[in-house]
């Protein structure tokens, strides 16, 4: 008997929007605020409409094979109606998917996700569908479906952690990055780092 393998691309969808990106703050200073930074990250990951379901990015990664690649691709995938292609896992909230396909066609399928632009979404109303501008980011391929959920709780924490850390950088900037001395003049900008060495030094000293 013989076994199939197959591969599992995990990816994320992002929204870059061109008209207000990159942040105005970036383009006036360079060095931007926490702030601004962390807005731009939550924009470029923000959820995504409900309106795709797994049944349909599959479909969508399909009909991108065989637009770019003709009969050959949809052999490659093992037919139209083989069902090559399947989206084990799709979380609309984090704009995360896993991709699983025959692993002699793994390519394909990349070079399909990285040339799609659009998902589809819903108007303000909900009365009608729209699409969406996006970009498809392939993360990992990897054998085994338990890599590409590691990999995807991994980056996820990274996430929290790095938008967590630029919130805390904000307001210790806006707390101390702009004291002013006795004599009136604007002292040296302190940064969360002199604030945790002093205090060190100041334990130290107790003991």
């Amino acid at each position: 008997m013989v076994r199939l393998k197959h591969r599992y691309i995990l990816l994320d969808i992002l929204y870059p929007d061109p008209s207000t990106w990159p942040p105005a703050a970036s383009r006036t200073n360079k060095n931007p605020l926490s702030k601004s930074k962390s807005q731009a990250q939550l924009q470029i990951h923000s959820p995504t409409s409900d309106a795709l379901t797994p049944g349909l990015l599959a479909k969508m990664v399909r009909e991108e094979v065989s637009l770019m690649f003709g009969d050959y691709g949809v052999g490659r995938l093992g037919g139209a109606g083989a069902g090559g292609i399947s989206v084990k896992y799709l979380s609309p909230a984090t704009s995360t998917a896993i991709i699983r396909c025959p692993r002699a066609s793994f390519r394909l399928v990349w070079t399909a996700l990285t040339c799609m632009s659009q998902v589809p979404g819903f108007s303000e109303g909900g009365s009608k569908r729209t699409t969406r501008a996006c970009v498809f980011r392939v993360i990992r391929v990897s054998g085994t479906m338990r890599k590409a959920e590691e990999e995807a709780i991994r980056r996820a924490r990274r996430e929290i952690v790095r938008l967590r850390e630029a919130e805390e950088s904000g307001v210790l900037e806006g707390l101390l990055g702009g004291l002013v001395d006795v004599a009136g003049e604007e002292s040296t900008p302190v940064t969360g780092e002199d604030v945790v060495g002093d205090v060190m030094m100041e334990s130290e000293d107790d003991d």
